[in-house]
């Protein structure tokens, strides 16, 4: 059998240069077949996502027959299929994102708030979610976009997008004041008040960093 030191593969017949790179053959005796043995696929990401989608829907078809089956359920069942959607959603973005720490984090920790709101909403509105869990959240992603940034030496129109988003969150905290569904307020304006704070100094003292962000981003 004659073989290409070159491309390592094996040449059936009788060739007076490889097919491939032209390279002159040598003479081999091999059990092996013509062409290299490639390793078996994995799986793809894309499938590990459709069978993770299929797992919820399933999952949420299930549950949702019990609880109308049996209605005395619906309540955990409801939380149930909210946490489901919080570990389809986490898998997704860390899945996604996973080459970005930063962006994994920040969107992670969004879905993380609505389905906390979600989960106060549907487990009777006590408000814990808007008066002290949402506000804490919006500081550690304050502090960790800013730590994250300044370890990895990010350049500042690298992580404003992220401050910008994060900032958004924040001030949406004014709507639950404003209906009056936050009844003690003062954590949320704090945050509300650092954000303002932060975002003022980003635009003084790094207005071109801030104006390339949004060209970016609006492919401007």
């Amino acid at each position: 059998m004659q073989y290409c030191p070159k491309c390592r593969v094996n040449i059936h017949g009788q060739k007076k240069a490889c097919p491939l790179c032209q390279k002159k053959l040598e003479y081999k005796e091999s059990d092996e077949g013509s062409f290299p043995v490639f390793p078996e696929r994995k799986i793809s990401s894309v499938t590990v996502i459709k069978i993770l989608t299929f797992i919820l829907a399933a999952f949420c078809i299930i549950t949702g027959m019990i609880g109308f089956m049996l209605p005395e359920t619906e309540a955990v069942i409801r939380i149930c299929q909210i946490v489901a959607f919080f570990i389809w959603g986490d898998v997704f973005v860390i899945n996604y994102f996973r080459y970005n720490i930063l962006k994994t984090i920040t969107i992670e920790a969004l879905i993380v708030m609505i389905a906390v709101l979600v989960t106060d909403l549907l487990t009777g509105w006590h408000r814990w979610s808007v008066t002290w869990v949402i506000p804490s959240m919006l500081l550690v992603m304050m502090i960790v976009t800013l730590i994250i940034s300044k370890a990895a030496r990010f350049h500042a129109d690298e992580f404003i997008s992220y401050l910008v988003l994060d900032s958004a969150a924040a001030l949406i905290q004014l709507i639950f004041i404003k209906l009056e569904m936050n009844w003690f307020p003062y954590p949320a304006m704090i945050i509300v008040t650092l954000y303002l704070l932060l975002d003022a100094g980003v635009v003084i003292f790094n207005f071109g960093d801030l104006m390339s962000a949004i060209a970016r981003r609006l492919n401007l």
